[in-house]
């Protein structure tokens, strides 16, 4: 695919996506919408890649939706259905985003409002800038929150902030957002993809199999109530990968106090278990 609205690179063993509207504050289409799945997929088939990291160009990260189309801006011919819309669309759905095998970091630049938050709130680590500003409009534009984030937002921070933060749609500023748990941790604007890269690259450092099993069970469990499940599962993990290659590559590497030599790739070596239902 060629993309129009996003930006794509590699650097080393980390992925940049960088949404591409600037004069519009990178606000959210339906092209833009189609070019970010196809770069989620890209990113899960390329051996090499190993993290990747979201921002925006120019001031802002996300304004929201764009609403050039009017008063007529969230109208449908179709409502969605739950059903699979082909494999451009597979990571664009909460189970989709959580279904990922690669970490997403978020560095957050600027305004992140609307569909702007709500996207990135099921990835892994979200960084903001000093001058990013964050919001849940929906209600103050008569819809309600789109991707499943009435869901995630509670799981990830305390209900009574995430019913503050919907109910009244207020922008937030930075230091809030760390406050309310939104963001890890903001950091001068100058600094944020530098810190947004030291990050990707310290996840790079580990077994990227490991990562990945990581991360199912941590969004697997997020609404996994069953603790004995749970534990079934875990242990079902961990002695798959205690008698892989890269369990003995992670010992002796410590032993020898070098750099460890990973086996393992996400892509084909995954166990035959993966993902669990």
């Amino acid at each position: 695919m060629e993309y129009e609205q996003i930006i794509y690179e590699v650097e080393d063993q980390i992925a940049i996506l960088t949404l591409n509207r600037p004069k519009r504050l990178n606000a959210w289409t339906w092209k833009m919408h189609e070019e970010f799945g196809d770069v989620l997929n890209r990113v899960e088939r390329d051996t090499n890649v190993r993290a990747l990291i979201v921002t925006g160009a120019g001031r802002g990260f996300c304004a929201a939706a764009d609403l050039s189309r009017g008063e007529i801006t969230f109208e449908t011919d179709e409502p969605r259905k739950n059903k699979n819309r082909g494999e451009e669309y597979i990571f664009l759905s909460l189970k989709g985003y959580f279904s990922l095998k690669k970490p997403v970091i978020t560095a957050i630049n600027g305004p992140a409002v609307g569909v702007g938050i709500a996207m990135v709130l099921p990835f892994d680590i979200r960084i903001a800038s000093e001058s990013a500003r964050n919001g849940i409009v929906f209600d103050r534009r008569g819809v309600v929150p789109d991707n499943t984030c009435t869901l995630i937002l509670s799981r990830i921070i305390e209900i009574s902030r995430a019913v503050e933060l919907m109910y009244t749609g207020r922008v937030i500023n930075a230091r809030e957002a760390l406050e309310f748990g939104l963001v890890s941790r903001f950091v001068p604007d100058e600094e944020l993809m530098k810190v947004a890269k030291e990050i990707a690259d310290q996840i790079a450092l580990n077994a990227p199999v490991s990562v990945a099993l990581t991360r199912r069970m941590l969004y697997q469990f997020l609404t996994e109530s069953d603790i004995v499940k749970a534990e079934q599962i875990n242990n079902q993990y961990f002695d798959w990968i205690g008698n892989q290659p890269d369990a003995r590559e992670g010992v002796l590497s410590f032993f020898e106090r070098r750099r460890p030599d990973w086996n393992l790739r996400v892509s084909g070596d995954l166990p035959s278990f993966f993902p669990l239902e």
